[in-house]
């Protein structure tokens, strides 16, 4: 009988498929094959067969099959000479072929920690799968689908270390906990090849963990912001690393601990400028935080440049303790000491007061690397450093006082808002009723949210920036129509649509809703359009579910076969005896 592409050896789409009608795909995650495993393989297949039938699919070419799984099969049976191999026929789309070649290799022992990682990413990917479905559908628990997932964030260099085992798992995983600017630096460095020294090739995990937080982190205890959120964040080292020694731990993203160091220098600034009126803030061009800085001019204050000297406001003396002294006597000493120390303070600080108010020295809160402190600067050298040649104008002592009055008056305000602010919650607003005033509030608050081609519609014109001034919207609501509320009202419902729609959420019930209102063409138009994706995406898993039946009632018959070939060997042995 001559020999097709394929010849049927059983009626549920098992085949025998010729080797020279198949070809790889590029789906199998695994892209290494051990060459003694392959070859003890091969000696097998030459004994017994291919006992589980590969996974093929059929392409462009007539009579031509790409496989979905069993390409180790398939190799070894190029090796044992083998011209044919049992197949099962597979019908199935491009998503569903990669899904299961994916699948079916991730349940091989030899498959590398690379591999592994790269196909729960594909899996995740595509979007049927998430973390806890991996974990079921491969007897893993979540934990260790998520370390492995980590690996897909090496870079290659030390991605191809692990791949070729130069490389642990668990070193691997301390690595990967960083950022790629960092493991670039513990490669270059520490793992290129050819590192004469300072290599750490071989060393345990806890050793390199403990050399990445030394040699590429900042230690959190060298600043002075608050670190309670630093206490649970990923990446405190205190969290990454096995080991933990009480600190507050090292920071790994740079980024972040700029940004909390800013905010806290930003903050304090503010606040030291509300305590201290006559203050003014000042920093030093070769210390200083630039982020904190231009924030504070971004916010409107005036921050001095300061080249000059400056000189360090005085701090007050601490105050000694009796349990850090041996005796009584010295206690007693270093107290009087310490009032001594008190009194020298209170006279300078007098002196600096008086200085400042006849305009002799100009007082700053002077912006650092990591915090503020005290200075004061000689009017007369701060004058030739902003490049001033007439006489400097100074405050009087009377228009001074004014300004230091004024200032306390807008204190005033502020505390008096920030304190009703804390209480509001208490008022009962079950019982007054709904005033206009209430409502010209609510309207005041909800232009905000009204885009730019509506300016018109308020009477703003169209050249007009983004965003609207306090000024402007108590102008819009001290005139409101029917038409001008209706707008308003809408453009607040879009944004808070735009921004709080999503998925099955009952927000998303009111978008819909409101687009069928509004725009009920385009509405069907859109739901058209991802309804026929479903529909596709729902045909592809019935498709893949059919499949997996048929693979699975295979796997039985094949399973069958097999124990009544091993009942029958035995009978075979006792004839020939």
């Amino acid at each position: 009988m001559e020999r097709t592409g394929m010849q049927s050896v059983e009626e549920k789409k098992i085949s025998m498929v010729a080797l020279a009608d198949i070809q790889p795909s590029g789906y199998n995650p695994r892209k290494h094959f051990d060459e003694a495993s392959l070859v003890e393989l091969a000696d097998s297949i030459r004994q017994q067969g291919v006992l589980q039938p590969i996974g093929v699919r059929p392409i462009n070419e007539i009579g031509k099959f790409e496989i979905v799984f069993g390409e180790r099969r398939y190799r070894a049976s190029l090796m044992a000479d083998m011209t044919e191999i049992p197949a099962t026929i597979l019908n199935v789309s491009d998503e569903v072929a990669e899904e299961m070649a994916v699948t079916e290799n991730l349940q091989r022992k030899d498959v590398t920690p690379i591999e592994e990682a790269n196909a729960y990413q594909k899996l995740i990917d595509s979007g049927r799968h998430d973390i806890k479905s991996l974990a079921v559908q491969f007897g893993k628990n979540e934990t260790y689908i998520r370390t492995r997932l980590k690996f897909t964030a090496l870079i290659p260099e030390i991605a191809e270390l692990l791949e070729k085992d130069e490389l642990t798992i668990s070193v691997a995983s301390e690595i990967c906990r960083y950022g790629e600017d960092i493991q670039r630096e513990v490669f270059d460095k520490h793992l290129k090849e050819g590192v004469m020294y300072g290599s750490w090739r071989g060393m345990k995990a806890t050793e390199v963990a403990k050399n990445i937080e030394r040699d590429f982190t900042t230690d959190l205890g060298r600043y002075n912001f608050d670190k309670t959120l630093c206490l649970s964040c990923p990446h405190n080292t205190n969290n990454m690393t096995l080991f933990c020694e009480g600190s507050c731990g090292n920071c790994a993203k740079r980024s972040c601990l700029a940004e909390m160091n800013t905010a806290f220098i930003v903050e304090k600034s503010i606040q030291a400028l509300s305590a201290h009126p006559l203050l003014s803030l000042g920093y030093n061009q070769y210390c200083y935080d630039m982020g904190a800085v231009n924030r504070l001019k971004e916010l409107g204050y005036e921050v001095t440049e300061l080249t000059g000297r400056c000189y360090q406001y005085p701090e007050l003396p601490e105050e000694p303790q009796s349990g850090n002294y041996e005796t009584e006597d010295a206690f007693r000493e270093a107290k009087l000491e310490y009032d001594q120390k008190v009194n020298d303070y209170m006279e300078e600080c007098k002196e600096l007061v008086r200085r400042n108010e006849e305009g002799e020295i100009s007082l700053y809160a002077q912006i650092g690397q990591k915090d503020i402190s005290m200075c004061y600067v000689e009017v007369a050298t701060r004058s030739l450093i902003s490049g001033q040649t007439a006489e400097l104008e100074q405050l009087s002592p009377i228009l001074k006082l004014e300004k230091q009055d004024k200032r306390n008056k807008e204190i005033a305000r502020e505390k008096t808002v920030d304190d009703i602010k804390k209480r509001i919650f208490e008022v009962d607003v079950t019982e007054t009723k709904f005033g206009t005033d209430e409502d010209r509030m609510m309207y005041y608050f909800m232009l905000s949210s009204l885009r730019k081609e509506h300016f018109s519609v308020v009477g703003i014109e169209e050249e007009h920036s983004p965003y609207l001034t306090g000024e402007e919207k108590m102008n819009i609501i001290a005139n409101l129509t029917s038409k001008i509320k209706a707008v308003i009202r809408r453009d607040y419902l879009i944004a808070n649509f735009k921004s709080d729609a999503y998925g099955n959420n009952v927000v998303a019930d009111l978008l819909l809703a409101f687009a069928q209102k509004h725009m009920p063409e385009a509405l069907a138009e859109i739901k058209n359009t991802h309804d026929e994706v479903y529909q596709k995406r729902h045909q592809r898993i019935e498709e893949k579910k059919a499949v997996l039946q048929v693979q699975e009632q295979a796997k039985q018959e094949t399973d069958q076969f097999e124990s009544d070939t091993t009942e029958q060997e035995p009978q075979s042995q006792e004839v020939a005896a």
